[in-house]
Order: C-alpha cells, then sequence, then structure tokens
C-alpha cells in the first residue's frame, strides 16, 4: 500500500525552519496538476448549470425553442454568472431605431457558487503543495487559468444571436461576437481571487502561529466576511419586512411578474431568485446612506436612496423613437419607517466586529481595533460586490440623452458605496470589538 510519506520542513537561512514547498522552485512547479483538475471541474459545473437554467426556462416557456439555441442561451448564462459582455440589440415594438449596447450583469447567486467550488479547489491545491501563507495563497491561484481559459475559447468559438423572448416592451436579439475579453478577464479574476482565498484558508493554522500580527489579520478578515454576509442577509430580511406591511406593493409586484405574457413567468422568477444578492446590495448600499442610480455619459441620476424613492413606476413602449422602452417614474422623501433600514448595517458591523474580537483577540484594545480592521475588509467586499451588482452598458448609439459610445452604470455607486461601508465599519466594528473584548 503506497502512502504519501509527510512532508518535511526544510531550512531556510532566514527564518531557521519553514515548510517544504514555500521555495521559488517549489512555488512555481507545484500543485499545477490539481490547480488544472480543480479549475477544469469548476468551470464545467458553472458551464452545465447555465445549461440546466435555459434548459428549465425554455421547457417552462415551452415555445419550442430548438436544443441549439437552449444551448447557446445557457452559455449566455455562463457569462452572466461572471459579469461577462453580451451584446444587446433592442428595437421598439414599433419598428423604431435600433439601439445596440454591450450589457455586462453579474447574476450573484450564479457568482457566489462558483466562488465557492473554487475556493474549496484553491484550498485543495495549496493543502496538497504545501508551503508558507504566501505560497499557499499563490499556489490557490493555480485554478484560475483551467477556469478562464476554457470560457474564454468557447467564447471565441460559438457565434450566438438569440431573439429576445416576446415581452410586450421590446424586440431585438442578443449576441455574442468571437474572442470577447471579458468572457476571460472576468473569469479569470473571481477564480484567482477565491482561489487565493482558499489558499490563505488552507495556510490559517501557521498564519495563527505567527502571533500577534497573524492572529489579528486572520480576525479582521473573518469579522469583515461576517459583516458582508450579515448585510446581505439582514437586506433580504428587511425587504420581506417591508412586503409584509405592504401588502398591496407585493400583490402588485407578483402580478407583474406572472402577469401576461404568462410563459415568461418561470423565466423572470428564475431570473429573480439568481439576482437575490444583486438585490441585497441594491438595498445594502442605501441604507448605508448611499444611493442607486444611472452614471455615465455625462449624466447622472438616482432613484433609491433616503431622500429620493420611488412611489410609481410604469414602463410603456408608447410613443417609442430611439427604440427603448419608456420608463416613467414619481419620487418622494423617504417615509419615517424607511430609516428602520439604518439597523441593517448597524446590525452588520457590530456583530461582524464582536465576532472578530472573541474570535481571535487576547486583549481589550487589540479587540477594538481588530473590529475596526473588519470595518476596512467590510469596504472592501461592498465595493466589489456593488460593482458585480451593477449592470454596465457600452452604448453605440445615442439613446435618453446619452451620447453615442458612452459607458454607463446602473446600480449602487461603488466608490461612495466603498467610503459610507469603510466609514460604518471602522466606527461600528470598533464598537462591536469593544463589546467583544469586555472580558479581556
Amino acid at each position: 500500500m503506497n502512502e504519501t510519506p509527510p512532508r518535511m520542513p526544510v531550512r531556510s537561512e532566514a527564518t531557521g525552519w519553514a515548510p517544504r514547498g514555500s521555495s521559488p522552485a517549489d512555488i512555481l512547479t507545484r500543485g499545477w496538476g490539481t490547480g488544472l483538475i480543480r479549475g477544469g471541474l469548476a468551470f464545467v459545473v458553472m458551464a452545465a448549470l447555465g445549461q440546466a437554467v435555459a434548459f428549465a426556462v425554455t421547457l417552462a416557456q415551452a415555445t419550442g425553442v430548438s436544443a441549439g439555441t437552449a444551448a447557446k442561451l445557457g452559455w449566455l448564462y455562463f457569462g452572466w454568472f461572471h459579469h461577462a459582455a453580451v451584446t444587446t440589440r433592442l428595437t421598439s415594438v414599433e419598428g423604431g431605431e435600433a439601439v445596440t449596447a454591450n450589457v455586462a450583469l453579474a447574476m450573484m447567486l450564479g457568482t457566489f457558487l462558483a466562488i465557492a467550488i473554487l475556493y474549496r479547489g484553491g484550498r485543495a491545491v495549496a493543502d496538497r503543495a504545501g508551503g508558507g501563507v504566501g505560497a499557499r495563497v499563490l499556489h490557490g491561484i493555480k485554478v484560475a487559468p483551467a477556469y478562464a481559459i476554457p470560457a474564454f475559447m468557447v467564447s471565441g468559438l460559438v457565434f450566438i444571436d438569440i431573439p429576445i423572448p416576446r415581452n410586450g416592451l421590446v424586440t431585438g436579439s442578443l449576441q455574442l461576437g468571437p474572442w470577447d475579453l471579458s468572457w476571460f478577464v472576468f473569469p479569470l479574476l473571481i477564480a484567482a481571487a477565491a482561489g487565493a482565498a482558499g489558499g490563505l484558508r488552507s495556510g490559517r493554522y501557521e498564519l495563527l502561529s505567527h502571533d500577534p500580527w497573524g492572529r489579528r489579520v486572520a480576525g479582521a478578515i473573518a469579522g469583515g466576511l461576517r459583516m458582508f454576509v450579515l448585510g446581505l442577509v439582514l437586506s433580504f430580511v428587511g425587504l420581506l419586512v417591508l412586503a409584509a406591511i405592504r401588502p398591496g406593493a407585493t400583490r402588485t409586484y407578483f402580478e407583474t411578474v406572472t402577469g401576461p405574457p404568462t410563459e415568461q413567468a418561470t423565466m423572470n422568477i428564475a431570473h429573480h431568485v439568481l439576482l437575490l444578492p444583486n438585490q441585497s446590495l441594491w438595498v445594502l448600499v442605501p441604507a448605508m446612506g448611499g444611493c442607486d442610480g444611472l452614471s455615465g455619459g455625462g449624466v447622472s441620476a438616482t432613484f433609491l436612496c433616503y431622500s429620493k424613492v420611488p412611489t410609481t413606476v410604469s414602463v410603456s413602449p408608447e410613443g417609442l423613437t430611439s427604440g427603448t422602452p419608456v420608463v416613467q417614474a414619481d419620487f418622494a422623501k423617504a417615509p419615517s419607517g424607511y430609516f428602520l433600514f439604518l439597523l441593517v448595517p448597524a446590525l452588520s458591523v457590530v456583530l461582524g466586529g464582536r465576532y472578530a474580537a472573541k474570535r481571535r483577540a487576547q486583549l481589550r484594545w487589540e479587540a477594538v481595533g481588530m473590529g475596526a480592521a473588519s470595518g476596512v475588509v467590510f469596504a472592501a467586499l461592498v465595493a466589489v460586490g456593488s460593482w458585480l451588482a451593477s449592470v454596465s452598458a457600452g452604448l453605440s448609439s445615442p439613446t435618453g440623452g446619452i451620447p453615442a459610445n458612452a459607458s454607463v452604470l446602473i446600480g449602487p455607486a461603488v466608490g461612495a458605496a466603498g467610503l459610507l461601508a469603510l466609514l460604518w465599519g471602522v466606527v461600528g466594528g470598533g464598537l462591536g470589538g469593544w463589546l467583544g473584548g469586555r472580558k479581556f
């Protein structure tokens, strides 16, 4: 019976004994086999998920779409899990001038699943390759090439031009041109970040042994992640409470989602489920005092914040000349009850800071500092998450007062979201750290 011999430490002139796998040669050569297998497996799983969603939606619609078209739609879902660009060509139902835009979004429930699989893959690579903390992080990144390169190759070899399902507002098609770099860059970055996090997790014992700074860094990362997850969960809970308080608005929403054309109801519901994390971030940022809006192309407008909430919204194709639906909305200041959403970031950062302190702190001042440092991690996660949750579009023709060749972003203001999260996280996290460290 063959057994893998235990890894023995190797001599390091700088530190005495260091884990095997930390030398430059080991970092460059070890772990590639496991990385290729794990990255390729993650790609297959996510591509299969895209196909499953597409075929399920197609069968539910019962529109007679061919298997080939459904498979192409499934590949677009893979791109939508990674914020990759898809060319969208819209024409009004009354035959107006076409509008073409490269639209990128991330259906973040799929994105989180990809991150989870790649995280575990990066951790497996690092566990097998060994080494110090830095070496394990680099080993974890080795899942990224096997994940991103197949995505880029498939996107370059498959031509897609799919009609947009009938919806009563617009007609047009979804297109994917050959060799779009966003289909390589974004999967690569997501896989590299997730794999690196898995590698860091693999080296947690060595990180904690580097007392006190390794322990403090580990606590700050754990606390910041806890803040982010709590922010998403509590934002969703807040929406559920609001839906219960305002059943009329909730009924109107579901009537719109499931209304004519009724064959689109399954697709609408499936998309909403995949976009639930996006929805939570669109709530979390305004709850912190920021705004959701549209920016770019010389245009800046907000549509959700404490000083401006929509009261009525209507979408109509009537009178179109630019090929896009007309959206009309009335706004007002948020009712006083909406300020209860301030509890979402408040509870998230305080509980996250408290978690960091209780997990890793040993001194009272250290607990406060660790909670505040968790806020820095929280701010980085909110900024990246806000970008993923937004819809970006590069327009090739003018529309709605926005010039051609302009890039617009619809969703949370990324820079403001990061700064607000930093303020909330540092102050609230420090308070949570103090609460968690009172026993010291």
